[in-house]
């Protein structure tokens, strides 16, 4: 019986005969972690273990769809958060981290060395809508789903000289224009993010995207636009972790084609009580399991986040650094979808693009989390710790490593300095070497080297290697542990 399967005939090996009396049912009382459920005439489960059942029942797929739906939840919360707390009165409305991101604003894992350029198009409103981008951009466009549609810059079709990219929407058959790349979208909803390298900061940020990045529907051709220097405004683009996120997954539902889902994941969501097209009112009952669901949605997400079982994760064998992408950005692993991989990088982490796991020596970005020290532990804010950075980090732009708060994996709001990098311009060591120093206060004459932790919490770090060269990619320049300092 344990052949494996692609050696097992069952022609040849299906075992002695059996009759009737060779099946042997579960018992009329069976104990589980949810009670002791028990069953009258041996199968009719009384009406005390139905209700246990159920609960479970529910329970269990509100739990998995908090987890499933995750991507599609961070997509729209994005875009609710830009709407609602950035005032964006539509797609032409573009938001610049002139000043950079600031702890105020609650992206997962964004960065705070690059400027930002973000808008939030709406096919279902605009019909194919075009976003014009100037040369230099590095970016992306996700779906609803946060499932990958385009790059913008060297790694996308305009190779960095940029252009006019033409967004249609689901089912769309009208007319294609010359002079466009064409992106055809399966949700209405689209999120796209670009990062400016040379574009100045402040006013000069926000002056030079207003006159050169334009977004509008293909029908009305261009039309009156925002750029607003969102830097410090505040938002919060988390989904919720309580019993709301389920109104919000509903919604969703309501709003995007059926088709941008999987059936079998929307069968499961109309047991709940979500379905296109139908009134969602939870009871009592129902609300109860949701919050508790999304709770163990969250506990089951930290897990894989924070203590991940993945033979892979880690990057170099000897080493704590771990992989944010497992294996691609596709998330798929023998032509099925890897869920733990997927649920590793969406809930830690925003956009999904081939040009964030870059194996082309110059191209594209690298990112690697650190979460524990070198003997295992998890970092700790009340602690100080010491990283080396070998001499010659293999980047061609510049690396950078920041901290993260691990509840909202969001910069770390600790009222000082949270990224240490090329940017910064760190005091390297005699041998090229850069000491960067974690901890609530500075080392003395290490200001210029450290990030602030908050020593009421952990935190951890992400490790940015724009434009990762041969070393990073073929490993042969390897990243020093977390070193715990008495």
């Amino acid at each position: 019986m344990a052949q494996p399967e692609e050696t097992r005939n069952l022609f040849d090996s299906a075992g002695k005969k059996q009759t009737s009396k060779d099946f042997e049912p579960a018992p009329d009382t069976i104990d589980t972690n949810f009670g002791t459920l028990e069953f009258d005439g041996r199968a009719f489960p009384t009406k005390e273990s139905a209700q246990k059942i159920y609960d479970e029942m529910d329970l269990q797929r509100a739990t998995q769809a908090y987890m499933d739906f995750y991507p599609a939840l961070s997509v729209y919360g994005i875009v609710r958060g830009q709407i609602r707390d950035f005032q964006f009165a539509s797609a032409s409305d573009i938001g610049v981290f002139a000043d950079f991101m600031k702890p105020s604003e609650n992206y997962l894992t964004g960065n705070d060395v690059t400027v930002y350029a973000i808008a939030s198009l709406d096919l279902k409103l605009d019909g194919p809508t075009v976003v014009d981008i100037p040369a230099g951009m590095m970016g992306n466009a996700n779906d609803a789903f946060f499932k990958y549609l385009t790059d913008f810059g060297p790694t996308g079709p305009d190779k960095g000289e940029g252009g006019k990219y033409l967004f249609v929407p689901p089912g769309y058959a009208g007319e294609e224009p010359d002079g466009y790349f064409v992106v055809h979208s399966p949700s209405y909803r689209i999120w796209a993010m670009m990062r400016g390298f040379d574009v100045g900061t402040g006013d000069a940020a926000v002056q030079w995207f207003k006159d050169r990045l334009k977004v509008y529907p293909l029908a009305s051709g261009p039309r009156d636009n925002t750029a607003t220097n969102i830097s410090g405004m505040g938002i919060n683009s988390l989904a919720p972790e309580d019993g709301s996120v389920y109104e919000m997954l509903n919604e969703i539902i309501q709003y995007e084609p059926t088709a941008l889902f999987n059936d079998e994941l929307l069968g499961k969501l109309a047991t709940l009580g979500i379905e296109k097209g139908k009134k969602f009112a939870p009871d009592d009952r129902m609300n109860l399991i949701f919050d508790q669901a999304a709770k163990l949605g969250v506990a089951m997400s930290r897990a894989i986040l924070y203590a991940n079982r993945d033979p892979e994760i880690r990057y170099w064998p000897n080493r704590r650094w771990e992989k944010m992408f497992i294996r691609n950005t596709e998330f798929m692993i023998d032509g099925i979808v890897d869920v733990d991989a997927q649920t590793l990088w969406l809930y830690q982490a925003i956009c999904v693009s081939p040009s964030l796991l870059s194996t082309t020596p110059g191209v594209g970005t690298s990112y690697l989390t650190g979460i524990r020290d070198k003997d295992g532990e998890y970092l700790d804010g009340s602690k100080n710790y010491r990283l080396c950075v070998p001499a010659n980090p293999p980047v061609k732009r510049f690396w950078a490593v920041t901290a993260y708060d691990p509840t909202s994996r969001s910069l770390l709001d600790s009222g000082g300095p949270i990224t240490v990098g090329t940017l910064s311009k760190p005091v390297a060591n005699d041998d090229g070497s850069v000491d960067v120093y974690f901890g609530a206060k500075a080392p003395e004459g290490k200001e210029k080297n450290w990030v602030k932790t908050d020593p009421s919490m952990g935190f951890f770090v992400v490790f940015r290697f724009y434009g990762p060269t041969e070393g990073y990619i073929d490993k042969t320049w390897v990243l020093n542990d977390f070193e715990l300092m008495t």
